[in-house]
């Protein structure tokens, strides 16, 4: 194959310097692939146009694992061709068998430079300041710009959620694509954004507690209970009525319960005694 800029061969001697080293200054794609596989011929242009495209913005590396098995082995692979992006010395994307230009340049761009993260670094810097007017018009510029860039909305949705600003959130969230959309940390924030709303004009707990002992059937009054009850850090109590939800309807308000459950185990943390005595009901639910 010949050798292109930004693209590059690993072996066992240069993977620590080729990789991991140059992961600190950005993104590294390596291509694990064999020379008797098909898709990994397929896959080999669409890497090397990528690589041309984005002008060094990321390095290409590939890896023939029938010549260096023991590399391959080391880093897991067991199918080829296998896609794995490193930053920071660590591996932050990894795919398994080939995907389109589209698809690619999608992952990639969550980790490359973009034009909005200046942007985005000021909006950040002003509102750290105090100065919340110039940080949220910055941010709305940065996402203007960028609306279908996961990174650029991960960030600037976070950012809005911190300043109450849940409807903006949900709206720049919705604007990706709709795989992006079904990302573990995307409905995360969708169900942080629902929360936000469902509590701000929501009545008082005791109100709503009353409403759906008398009407466990009222399933809006159990979804701001939970939001209410998750404001005021009772997350059992958010999550018993999130589960009863989803058993009497998943579909509820667009499939809010289930968005707001994966918020909270989140926000919890996967060892949390609450996720795991709770994640089976979860289960159970949508099984």
């Amino acid at each position: 194959m010949a050798q292109l800029p930004h693209v590059f061969d690993a072996t066992a001697e240069n993977f620590q310097a080729l990789v991991l080293e140059n992961s600190d200054r950005g993104p590294v794609v390596v291509n694990y692939w064999a020379p008797w596989a098909g898709p990994c011929l397929k896959l080999w242009p669409v890497l090397e146009k990528l690589a041309g495209d984005y002008g060094g913005r990321f390095l290409l590396v590939n890896v023939n694992t029938d010549t260096h098995k023991q590399l391959a082995r080391a880093n897991g692979i067991n199918s080829v061709p296998t896609l794995k992006i490193y930053r920071r010395r660590q591996v932050v994307e990894e795919v398994h068998g080939p995907e389109s230009e589209p698809a690619l340049r999608a992952r990639i761009d969550r980790h490359v430079a973009q034009p909005t993260d200046a942007l985005l670094a000021e909006a950040v810097r002003a509102l750290q300041q105090g100065r919340g007017d110039d940080g949220l018009e910055l941010l709305r510029r940065a996402l203007a710009a960028d609306p279908t860039n996961t990174r650029t909305v991960l960030t600037g949705a976070k950012l809005l959620l911190r300043g109450g600003l849940a409807d903006e959130a949900e709206q720049a969230l919705r604007g990706l694509p709709a795989k992006e959309q079904q990302s573990p940390e995307v409905t995360a924030l969708l169900g942080h954004c629902g929360f936000m709303q469902a509590a701000a004009d929501a009545p008082a707990r005791e109100a709503l507690q009353a409403q759906v002992n008398d009407h466990p059937e009222d399933l809006e009054a159990r979804y701001r209970l939970a939001a209410v009850s998750l404001m005021e850090d009772d997350f059992e109590t958010a999550l018993t009525q999130l589960i009863d939800i989803l058993r009497r309807d998943r579909q509820f308000r667009g499939g809010a319960a289930r968005s707001g459950v994966n918020a909270l185990f989140q926000l919890l943390g996967r060892d949390h005694p609450l996720t795991r005595e709770y994640r089976p009901q979860v289960l159970d639910a949508l099984g």
